[in-house]
């Protein structure tokens, strides 16, 4: 819908509600529903099935699988050898 439609339907089911809370005999609410969503659908609503979002087309590729391991390897790595150095720095210092 477009912000027309929207404000539109917005003043269409606030107008109906009005009528409906002024008059002295009430209609049943669950007639109510069903014929404003007849209203609705007269209008060209339709319910439709939720969907997954899809990722936007200009989405990031996903990284070479190589790289990614290539990368994790070498952070262990200068890892490993940050621990080494600090195990030895403490030695020493003991």
């Amino acid at each position: 819908m477009t912000d027309a439609d929207t404000t539109a339907a917005i003043e269409a089911l606030a107008y109906r509600i009005r009528e409906r809370d002024a008059d002295p005999e009430r209609s049943d609410a669950d007639v109510f529903a069903l014929e404003f969503m007849t209203a609705l659908r007269g209008r060209g609503w339709r319910p439709t099935a939720a969907k997954t979002e899809q990722p936007p087309l200009h989405a990031a590729p996903v990284p070479d699988r190589r790289s990614r391991d290539e990368e994790l390897a070498r952070v262990r790595a200068e890892m490993a050898a940050r621990a080494e150095a600090a195990a030895r720095e403490a030695e020493g210092a003991a």
